[in-house]
């Protein structure tokens, strides 16, 4: 009879030959086994987008929606991220994918010798550049370093991964990152446009309810990924935490403060003509937006029942009688915080205004336009955003609704 001790040695043998043949395969067929692994991860990923696109939410799985809290502050939003297919998320059972029909062609949104105008313009021009893109069935592809990133990194998406935050944005929000010529390839055709041509671009026809929807899906994934300062934007500095100037003006208890933000313009004499313009498309009466009288806000305020709350005023500083004038006022006054002299707002700025219980802009400004836009998207009502106001009477109301300020017949100024 063989001892023990070999019949092991010889079972280990075996075990070994086995394992080391089973290596040799894989070696030997590695680069077959790559692409069946690849082509195995591609099918589950279109598997799961056929099952979206014909079944709809219902099709697969997803997680319970839950409210989406922004620098410590509760929002209306409610939301879900898909555990399986990131790139969807639920909104109040809502499903956003940033997709759309393309042909083998890539509108190139290349680096600009300059950044064009303020954050607003450059959200317009991004969102417009979704637009182009799907009218014209075009995939959507920028460089790393250039205003499309800025624009994105300005509230959100920062990162210490630079391939992963580039699979990010291309997953969550539907634009390739082109680092050189060699992603190109395979195109058919690369169309490149900047900043200031898409910024005037318009769809054809009346589908900018579509387009608006789109845009409240892009602005909502941005805002998910909103920056705290824990990891770095594309120019490798630290990103900006946006929530900074909640947390310095209210110490600790910017989760439950109540507070109002005025944005008061006047972009040098620029505001009044716009204002004129859009007082033909909506109905506005121009002085409302642009003097910002005690009176016209006590009538906004007192209703509501935050003229007891804290009215933080943003202003570019180019007329003086709006702060004079609130300062004066015996209720508003003492309630007053001015951060003046400010002709562009920063991203704690924006996220102080768009977070805020009562908005009242000047839809002249694209900023302001931007943010009002932000809290639709977050799910704020009509009677928390101001931005078209009738005067009748001895009374102010509101005209237009809340969608005027993604109605480009409504907006379109043909200035910046």
């Amino acid at each position: 009879m063989m001892p023990v001790h070999y019949k092991l040695l010889n079972t280990m043998n075996i075990r070994r030959d086995t394992a080391d043949h089973i290596i040799s395969i894989i070696v030997k067929h590695r680069r077959a086994l790559f692409i069946i692994c690849a082509a195995f991860s591609l099918a589950v990923s279109l598997f799961n987008d056929a099952l979206y696109l014909l079944g709809g939410p219902d099709a697969i799985s997803s997680t319970k929606e839950k409210p989406f809290v922004m620098c410590d502050r509760p929002t209306p939003l409610n939301y879900a991220i898909h555990p399986k297919m990131t790139q969807q998320v639920t909104y109040s059972g809502e499903p956003f994918v940033p997709r759309w029909p393309t042909q083998k062609k890539l509108l190139l949104l290349r680096k600009d010798d300059y950044l064009f105008g303020h954050i607003g313009n450059q959200i317009n021009s991004l969102l417009h550049a979704y637009d182009y893109a799907r009218d014209h069935q075009l995939e959507l592809g920028t460089t790393f370093h250039g205003w499309v990133i800025e624009a994105i990194q300005f509230m959100g998406y920062e990162s210490n991964d630079n391939k992963e935050l580039r699979n990010e944005i291309r997953n969550e929000l539907g634009i390739t990152i082109i680092r050189n010529s060699t992603d190109l390839v395979g195109y058919d055709e690369v169309i490149q446009l900047s900043a200031k041509d898409l910024y005037f671009y318009k769809s054809p026809g009346d589908n900018w309810e579509s387009n608006m929807n789109f845009h409240i899906g892009i602005l909502r994934r941005i805002f998910l990924r909103y920056n705290r300062a824990l990891g770095y934007a594309h120019h490798g500095l630290r990103a900006i935490n946006v929530c900074r100037t909640i947390d310095d003006l209210f110490h600790g208890s910017g989760s439950s403060m109540k507070y109002t933000v005025i944005h008061s313009r006047f972009m040098e004499g620029r505001a009044q003509f716009k204002l004129n313009q859009l007082a033909k498309t909506s109905g506005l009466t121009p002085k409302g937006a642009l003097e910002m009288s005690p009176k016209y806000i006590r009538m906004i305020l007192k209703p509501l029942g935050m003229l007891e709350h804290p009215i933080v005023l943003f202003s570019d500083g180019e007329l003086p009688s709006v702060e004079e004038g609130l300062l004066r006022d015996p209720v508003i006054g003492p309630k007053l915080i001015v951060l003046g002299n400010k002709t562009s707002l920063t991203g704690p700025d924006t996220a102080l205004a768009m977070l805020s219980d009562v908005y009242i802009g000047n839809p002249a400004s694209v900023t302001s336009g931007y943010i009002a836009r932000s809290r639709h998207a977050l799910g704020y009502n009509e009677e928390q955003t101001y931005m078209f106001r009738k005067e009748h009477k001895d009374n102010w109301i509101s005209v237009c609704n809340a969608k005027c300020i993604f109605n480009p017949w409504v907006m379109s100024t043909n200035l910046v």
